[in-house]
């Protein structure tokens, strides 16, 4: 059975679970003699993904105070150490173990390249710590290169296509994809394929456009697709990749013709304003305006106070891994890996996401995909997503027979 711990990310929650709740406000903690709780992030602050990093350590801090206001865990600080990785797998293995061997971290959080995120969950399988990804989601790594200290927060990008089939599938028969030309995009496709399949057995592709990550110019694939008339458009572009394709194409009156759905991040939202067209399928991974209950509107109000920025999926997914780590050690009573993993595999969390558990055969979070359509809302200066659907991981995560035949061979 799994035992359920409260949410404690507000101040005011953590307070009421500290006990001596005067105290806390007004006089520093004494911290325990066993040292403090090192959390190690390897991520990718440098390159493309900078944006992204930053939501993710802003998030990561934003927990690490609260925790530390609070007490913090066993009577010890949590401190947060980070390395830059840059993007580059061999700077992830190398960053890691000396976060490991040289600081001595107990925990890890993963980055936000699925390929620095494979170096870091070896070299955390290689010394038995902990690690959470908060980003990063390969379905690689919840399969077949699974180790018991792996969690992830993130819905896997299968999971994902087949959200993204299961909500675009009965919209047309005529189908057509446009997607960065690299393994990710051209998995994603497979995936959705697969999906669609079962979805809309009458459903066929009538165009394919594969641009080059970091393409400037977009007029040649817009009019293929436009050319090949389809009812839905599936879209595998993100960051500066979609928003330069958005503006390209809304003059062409894409968005008009057909039926769009692609991945969003927060910072695509941001960067597009008013150029975002409606009606668009927007697909998030934690949409801070999408989730409900008193603990996101707090955290949100709290996270504008902090950063004078809007919470992207990144900020609240770091910040719930860190949540997790401090529930669970306090249920071991340690941060020894064994008594922390099994503590995770067996606790039921209470997140800003709602309530979540991990999956024993992978260790994948129960985390939903959140799919609606782009509209104007006055309450925030760029597009929102509106008439939003849960799509639950129990009908798009792979089976466990799925996952047990990655891991053959």
């Amino acid at each position: 059975m799994k035992s359920r711990i409260l949410q404690s990310a507000p101040r005011r929650g953590f307070i009421k679970q500290g006990g001596a709740a005067a105290a806390i406000a007004s006089v520093a903690p004494a911290w325990a003699q066993a040292g403090d709780i090192k959390v190690g992030l390897t991520t990718d602050f440098t390159g493309i993904a900078a944006a992204f990093t930053r939501s993710t350590l802003q998030g990561a801090q934003m927990a690490v105070a609260d925790i530390n206001e609070a007490g913090g865990v066993l009577g010890r600080k949590f401190v947060l150490l980070t390395r830059d990785s840059q993007l580059k797998p061999d700077l992830g293995t190398t960053h890691t173990r000396d976060l490991i061997t040289r600081e001595n971290v107990d925990i890890l959080i993963g980055p936000n390249s699925s390929a620095v995120g494979l170096t870091v969950t070896a070299v955390a399988k290689q010394y038995q710590k902990p690690v959470i990804m908060t980003t990063a989601n390969t379905p690689r790594l919840p399969m077949e290169l699974f180790h018991p200290q792996f969690f992830t927060l993130v819905p896997s990008g299968l999971m994902e296509a087949r959200a993204m089939a299961e909500v675009l599938g009965p919209m047309g028969k005529r189908f057509a994809f446009i997607g960065g030309d690299y393994e990710a995009s051209h998995q994603t496709l497979k995936y959705f394929k697969d999906r669609l399949a079962t979805v809309n057995p009458s459903a066929t592709f009538v165009a394919e456009a594969w641009p080059k990550l970091g393409e400037p110019e977009y007029s040649s694939f817009i009019t293929r697709l436009t050319s090949a008339k389809p009812d839905v458009l599936f879209s595998y572009l993100w960051g500066a990749d979609f928003v330069g394709f958005a503006r390209q194409a809304k003059p062409y009156g894409l968005f008009d013709r057909m039926k769009v759905g692609t991945l969003l991040f927060m910072d695509d939202l941001k960067a597009l304003g008013p150029d975002m067209p409606n009606g668009v399928y927007g697909q998030m991974r934690a949409p801070f305006f999408a989730l409900q209950g008193e603990a996101i509107s707090r955290f949100t109000e709290r996270y504008r106070a902090r950063f004078n920025d809007w919470p992207a999926d990144w900020a609240i997914m770091a910040y719930e891994s860190m949540l997790v780590y401090a529930a669970a050690i306090r249920k071991a009573g340690s941060v020894e890996a064994q008594a922390l993993t099994k503590a995770i595999e067996t606790t039921e969390f209470d997140l800003l996401r709602g309530k979540v558990s991990f999956r024993g055969i992978d260790h994948q979070a129960d985390v939903p995909s959140f799919i609606g359509r782009t509209t104007t809302d006055s309450r925030y200066p760029f597009k929102i997503l509106a008439d939003v659907s849960r799509v639950p991981a129990q009908k798009i995560w792979p089976s466990e027979d799925e996952v047990r035949a990655s891991r053959k061979g």
